[in-house]
């Protein structure tokens, strides 16, 4: 992956381009850089520089969610569903979408309950914010960075409530489908196959030699709750594994 530009130099390029945090393996972020890199699209990479202010990307885009994909012209992109339409449309080749519509249908489906709204990576960084606010068992990040993210993203208590369960309910279910099978849907990679490989990083992540981050963040990214930990069978593990072996890049560029 190329050197990341700033959020001025990435709203000037050409192109597909994508503004994301640096050193900060965000699985919504990763994911995108994954599919990008299956389809072998050139993507310019960019985030905010040090001498542009905190707003930067939300002075772009409108808020200050990433990934912010950008492709020409068009309407950016930050949705998980519509970065990953896009780069079919770019690179039809290999296709990460099934041609067949009960395959589509499950596709969208698994991908809704990792990447959507109360899925496995919104619940499980609900689970972190509370930890970070001294609840639960889990690690999480300082009591200043939990807040933030709890203002951000809205820490609403009857989500909040649910969130542990919803993590180990997702967490069974993609056990149970990837059980005696290679890949989630047919015979080849899909999106899902990707996502899940990505977001697996918030409950287990690749080693550091692999995935190189250190420090508050991978403490807070490596789960020590024995009941989230209980619902992931070794063949889950294993599939996370061997997709950044067969298909991603390693180590992963942050």
């Amino acid at each position: 992956m190329n050197r990341f530009l700033s959020i001025a130099e990435v709203r000037a390029a050409k192109g597909l381009r994508m503004a994301c945090l640096r050193g900060v393996p965000s699985p919504w972020t990763e994911a995108a850089k994954g599919i990008f890199h299956v389809k072998g699209l050139h993507c310019v990479y960019g985030a905010r520089g040090a001498d542009e202010p905190v707003s930067a990307i939300a002075d772009w885009a409108g808020n200050s969610e990433v990934p912010v994909v950008a492709y020409e012209n068009e309407k950016l992109r930050t949705g998980w569903a519509e970065i990953l339409i896009l780069a079919e449309r770019l690179a039809p080749e290999p296709a990460l979408i099934p041609a067949a519509a009960s395959d589509r249908a499950d596709l969208f489906g698994l991908a809704h309950e990792i990447c959507g709204e109360m899925g496995l990576g919104w619940s499980y960084r609900l689970v972190m914010v509370q930890a970070s606010l001294g609840h639960g068992e889990q690690k999480g990040f300082s009591p200043a960075i939990g807040n933030f993210l709890g203002r951000k993203y809205g820490l609403n208590p009857s989500h909040a409530r649910v969130a542990k369960q919803r993590v180990i309910d997702v967490l069974c279910m993609l056990s149970q489908r990837i059980a005696g099978r290679r890949y989630f849907i047919g015979d080849s990679l899909s999106a899902v196959d990707i996502y899940w490989a990505t977001f697996a990083n918030l409950i287990t992540p690749l080693s550091v030699e692999d995935l190189p981050f250190e420090g508050p963040f991978r403490d807070a990214y490596t789960c020590v709750d024995p009941d989230i930990l209980g619902a992931i069978t070794p063949a889950l593990r294993e599939h996370q594994h061997n997709v950044y072996r067969q298909h991603l890049e390693l180590p992963v560029p942050l």
